[in-house]
């Protein structure tokens, strides 16, 4: 029987520690000029600073960067860079919607040869597609063309990839789809969290675009690789909302959630009554021999909580409520997270008779006055 090998198994390219540029000269349509590129970069997020600082570093002619509003926190890693780009001499452009009028413009008038889009989650439109000289370099989280679309680096511990990789194309209208000029491998740590893979993406995002950077400044040659239809996925958006624990999963799953979602994203959570919880960490390590129902806890010892899932314990730490960090006070053994929703049903539809039944006794009051 032949195994489906997923391309987060698959072995990288040898050449990936360096992208594929050559040293001849570009010929086509539009001569390249002795100058440096002007680069206007797109992005609001921790890896547009790692890779913005690293363009900088090299010397690189970055004339612009559309960014979002500082206060934006409803992005949940967003950064502000507008400090670095005052220190610099860089003018920024705030914008929420990548493709209105007032922003292309402003775009435009920064006369760019290439826009960089170091992080940004909307989409690009023909229009905007058009304003730079040569094209618009699009990045991604993943070896495309496996991985398209949303929430690209806790998907690659929901999915358990061993490997990934960072990928730059030439961007076109569709998501993600566009010709490949570099893409860089890298391993994935077998217990990282969202924080780890979010370091090794943005290293890896810096030194590709510093490359391709390099690459564009010397006319060297810059090979576009069609992405092949076959082996393409597309990864869904997430929301706050699916990071709840649901302790009837097992604990290998619950585990990678609280891994996939932790720090910089909003994070693993479940109820305590009525307190919203939020766990951090999670372990399989060392995990005592204990039973219980899915959401009990089982013991309590130096911070953590070990908790029993759907097959069997896992530990719980760097909990959070809602009012801010939390100790193992909160928490009593035998006590379970989560709701016993026929439970809360029932309880809710007495509820909801008893207030009937006072509604009918006041009505039937004022007719009778």
């Amino acid at each position: 029987m032949t195994r489906r090998v997923n391309r987060c198994d698959r072995p990288p390219d040898p050449s990936s520690k360096r992208c594929p540029i050559t040293t001849e000269t570009q010929t086509g349509t539009r001569p390249i000029t002795t100058s440096p590129p002007r680069i206007v970069c797109v992005g609001s997020n921790l890896e547009s600073r790692v890779v913005l600082e690293g363009l900088i570093a090299t010397g690189a002619q970055v004339v612009g960067l559309v960014t979002l509003p500082d206060g934006s926190a409803a992005v949940s890693d967003h950064v502000d860079l507008h400090p670095l780009c005052e220190r610099h001499g860089i003018e920024t452009v705030d914008t929420t919607d990548i493709n209105s009028g007032p922003t292309i413009a402003a775009i435009e008038r920064l006369k760019p040869d290439y826009l960089y889009t170091l992080g940004w989650s909307q989409l690009f439109g023909d229009e905007l597609l058009s304003v730079p000289a040569r094209y618009v370099v699009g990045s991604h989280p993943s070896p495309l063309p496996e991985g398209r679309g949303r929430a690209p680096v806790p998907w690659t511990i929901l999915q358990g990839c061993d490997r990934s990789a960072v990928t730059l194309f030439r961007m076109d209208i569709g998501v993600d789809s566009g010709p490949i000029l570099c893409q860089k491998w890298f391993s994935v740590p077998p217990s990282g969290y969202a924080s780890d893979i979010y370091e090794l993406v943005a290293e890896n995002l810096r030194d590709a675009f510093c490359e391709l950077h390099e690459a564009q400044r010397s006319g060297a040659v810059v090979p576009e690789r069609v992405q092949p239809s076959e082996g393409s996925s597309y990864r869904a958006r997430r929301t706050p909302a699916d990071g709840h624990i649901d302790f009837r999963q097992s604990a290998e799953t619950i585990e990678r959630l609280v891994r996939a979602v932790s720090h910089p994203y909003p994070g693993a959570y479940s109820y305590y009554g009525a307190t919203k919880v939020v766990f951090w960490r999670a372990s399989l390590n060392e995990v005592p021999d204990h039973i219980g129902t899915p959401g009990q806890i089982l013991l309590s010892k130096d911070g953590r909580l070990l908790v029993q899932a759907g097959d069997r314990p896992l530990w719980l730490f760097d909990a959070m409520v809602e009012s801010g960090p939390e100790g193992d006070t909160l928490f009593r053994v035998g006590h379970k997270f989560g709701y016993a929703v026929e439970d809360e049903l029932h309880r809710l539809r007495n509820e909801l008779s008893r207030l009937q039944m006072e509604w009918d006794t006041w009505r039937q009051a004022r007719e009778a006055a």
